[in-house]
């Protein structure tokens, strides 16, 4: 673009009514620039800039985007939403522990008091397990008599055989999923002794101005 075409598009610029519209620069697929007061279809969805009447750029309209730059600004944003929750859930998760807890002492208690109230519900789980399992060794000693006699088996006798079994391994599953769930505790009370612990830290430093007069 030569300095006496530039002059001459601004020219032309001044030269219109204040209400005439915009002034926009744009460059053409040969890196060829252009001017004029509308941008032709073929570049509209390119970056434009727009000049005042001084010929200096005041604004760049950008070029639309690309599906590609689309879907990873939103990709961008949803992990910046998710990072902006979990910064939420772990301030709220220490404003709990603060609010909840005195001294570490405190968390050992709750953490101890919740373990030994699943205990005792595996306690009565495995009892139940031992009143199924006398039943179901009653049941097959009743079964082997009869087949040793050479008599059937009654239907109702095979089916409190069949569901004895499903029972007891449901509740072997029950305590199964309970142990988890204790150690589960153990791991998250860990995790949260140690967090306490820092934020009883924070709390006891001294204010940074009275440790400089020191």
């Amino acid at each position: 673009m030569t300095a006496h075409f530039l002059l001459a598009a601004l020219a032309l610029a001044l030269a219109m009514p204040a209400d005439a519209g915009r002034l926009y620069k744009w460059v053409d697929e040969n890196g060829k620039v252009h001017y004029g007061d509308k941008v032709p279809p073929e570049y509209a969805k390119q970056e434009r800039k727009v000049l005042n009447e001084q010929g200096v750029e005041v604004k760049t309209l950008e070029a639309a985007k690309t599906p590609e730059q689309i879907a990873e600004e939103k990709r961008l944003e949803a992990q910046r939403r998710e990072e902006e929750k979990r910064r939420a859930e772990a301030a709220a998760h220490d404003r709990m522990l603060l609010a909840t807890f005195t001294t570490e002492d405190d968390m050992v208690m709750t953490r101890d008091g919740k373990i030994a109230a699943i205990d005792a519900v595996i306690k009565v789980t495995r009892g139940r397990i031992e009143s199924l399992e006398e039943s179901l060794a009653h049941y097959t000693r009743e079964a082997a008599e009869l087949e040793r006699a050479g008599r059937p088996i009654p239907a109702r006798l095979q089916d409190d055989i069949v569901a004895a079994k499903a029972q007891i391994q449901r509740y072997k599953d029950y305590i199964d999923a309970k142990r988890r769930e204790q150690e589960a505790i153990r791991k998250q009370f860990e995790a949260d002794i140690r967090r306490f612990r820092e934020l009883k830290a924070a709390q006891e430093k001294p204010p940074e101005e009275a440790v400089r007069r020191r």
